[in-house]
């Protein structure tokens, strides 16, 4: 799955965006073939094909690559475009031969311009795309005027008028259409921080939940004995006020995030979460590790852990249809050594398709990845394929 830093709203919309813009540069293609036949004898035959495959050739290509391509390398692509199509535009003048066109004849790129301003407005800011607009709409009445050879100027006042309105519907309904998925964008990344917020709170108060037990079940406990004036129970006493200090320090040295929790109270952990779920978990250790785990490291991974089980337990098997019963097999895998440690958790279930998640789904963005990613060191990723279960991989190097 991708970086949940990176925008993946506005990444996936301005990818549906590209690929609608090279479906429609291709229909633009077959309008415009006859034009572009049409006005073979007054324009440079090479300009004329280079300029075709430019203008028609790279949306398709952006199209295709758009789905490899990141949000920012793809913005640049796009702002490419919108570059190389004004110099077209710009270049028509040049690129005439020594004879001018009938007045009833427009340069075809002039039809096309919302395929140069559509990519500027998904490219740039909405000023310089705007500016970009008015700009190409500007040069299409001096343009056509001398490609008719100083014909009728008010042809080519009402030919840029057209350009300049037909061309900002779309621009405008491009820009819209971004400002809403990075406005999406935001609103997942409040939506996450809040959850963590309250995933903190529910630990701190599970937390609380111990250190009282603790206090009830040794530190009182011990006060009660010693304040009995039995001799006999002096030794009692002593090993049990002992004990109690001995857990409290590894209380407060956990909570401080510097201690660490011994490799076998850590697998200790993670094979009670296993056992602990409504379905059955198969669960391994492999390699070994002398170093202890921090505390705070060690809670995340317990948390993690747990959050991909109860997926995997919720919704390997499916549902309806496509429902598989029991013959869902999970496994969860520790794996130890010096540098780290990484635990797995895999089914092969009726897995899902990673491209359909929502950004607001918190279970796998801030119980999984999240919670990993918070802690230095930490990493996490989800991998699933349709009918092919899920592999979450939870990574922590020291």
């Amino acid at each position: 799955m991708s970086d949940p830093s990176i925008p993946q709203a506005a990444t996936r919309l301005m990818r549906t965006i590209t690929i609608v813009f090279g479906v429609t540069a291709i229909a633009f293609f077959t309008l415009t073939i006859g034009p572009i036949i049409t006005e073979l004898p007054y324009v440079t035959p090479v300009w004329d094909l280079v300029a075709a495959i430019l203008v028609f050739g790279m949306p398709p290509a952006l199209a295709i690559a758009c789905r490899l391509l990141d949000l920012a390398t793809l913005k640049r692509a796009l702002g490419a475009y919108a570059v190389i199509f004004a110099i077209v535009v710009i270049t028509w003048l040049p690129a005439m031969l020594n004879h001018a066109m009938p007045i009833e004849l427009s340069p075809w790129p002039f039809g096309l311009t919302a395929l140069g301003t559509v990519p500027a407005a998904l490219a740039w800011r909405p000023a310089i795309a705007w500016g970009y607009l008015v700009a190409n709409a500007a040069v299409v009445a001096p343009i056509r005027f001398f490609a008719a050879g100083g014909g009728d100027l008010a042809v080519g006042v009402q030919d840029a008028l057209f350009t300049l309105t037909f061309a900002s519907i779309f621009t405008a309904l491009a820009m819209v259409a971004m400002r809403n998925g990075y406005a999406l964008d935001r609103l997942a990344t409040i939506s996450m921080a809040s959850a963590a917020r309250v995933a903190a709170s529910e630990a701190k108060t599970r937390e609380q939940g111990r250190l009282d037990a603790l206090v009830h079940d040794e530190v009182m406990a011990a006060l009660y004995y010693a304040s009995q004036d039995q001799p006999e129970l002096d030794e009692s006493v002593r090993r049990q006020a002992a004990r109690a200090l001995n857990q409290l320090a590894r209380v407060h040295s956990e909570v401080d995030g510097e201690q660490a929790v011994p490799v076998d109270d850590f697998v200790t952990r993670m094979r009670s979460i296993a056992a602990t779920q409504t379905a059955p978990v198969s669960f391994e250790v492999a390699g070994e590790r002398s170093q202890p785990i921090p505390g705070a490291v060690a809670a995340a991974f317990a948390e993690a852990t747990t959050e991909a089980l109860r997926n995997s337990v919720a919704y390997a098997a499916g549902s309806g249809a496509k429902k598989v019963h029991d013959s869902v097999s999970r496994l969860a895998r520790i794996e130890l050594s010096t540098n780290g440690v990484t635990v797995t958790v895999e089914d092969d279930g009726v897995g899902f398709d990673e491209r359909t998640v929502e950004p607001h789904r918190l279970g796998i963005l801030v119980s999984i990845r999240g919670r990993l990613a918070v802690e230095a060191g930490g990493s996490a990723t989800v991998e699933s394929k349709p009918d092919h279960g899920v592999l979450v991989r939870m990574d922590w190097r020291s």
